[in-house]
């Protein structure tokens, strides 16, 4: 069993997660964004924001959303249960700010706050930038199974 258990979890440091899950995800919501015009289709709208079909339908008809289109897009967002919406929803509740906290960061991402707090320490900083971010991230180390 510790065999088994040990050449299957690794640790990799969080901005490998972040470039090779969350940036792509992001990225391609852009791209649709961008590339797709209104109204979009809910199919499509679905596979880009990591859901299932029916959970947006049900989403749209909670909330009285007869079309998707660039408004109606970002409001399905904070009612979607996919990780990269609960991501997107968490980093706009902090959009005025214009340097991030380790609670912040803890918050947005679901880190442990106790890792976060210590790649905090290390840089030797009590707030971040965007641009600092994956400095922070390169410091977090989290298990990948």
């Amino acid at each position: 069993m510790d065999h088994y258990t040990s050449s299957c979890v690794t640790l990799q440091s969080f901005d490998q997660t972040y470039t090779n899950s969350i940036r792509p995800k992001l990225e391609a919501i852009d791209l649709f964004l961008k590339s797709s015009e209104a109204p979009y289709a809910s199919t499509e709208v679905a596979s880009v924001l990591g859901v299932e079909h029916a959970e947006l339908l049900n989403t749209m008809n909670e909330n009285n959303i007869v079309e998707l289109n660039r408004l109606t897009f970002f409001h399905v967002i904070f009612y979607l249960s996919s990780d990269i919406c609960k991501l997107i929803t968490k980093q706009w509740k902090y959009h005025n700010c214009k340097a991030y906290s380790a609670q912040m960061i803890s918050d947005i991402y679901k880190l442990n706050i106790h890792k976060v707090t210590s790649a905090f320490e290390e840089i030797g900083t009590e707030l971040i930038t965007d641009v600092e971010l994956m400095e922070v991230f390169k410091r977090i180390h989290t298990t990948v199974f």
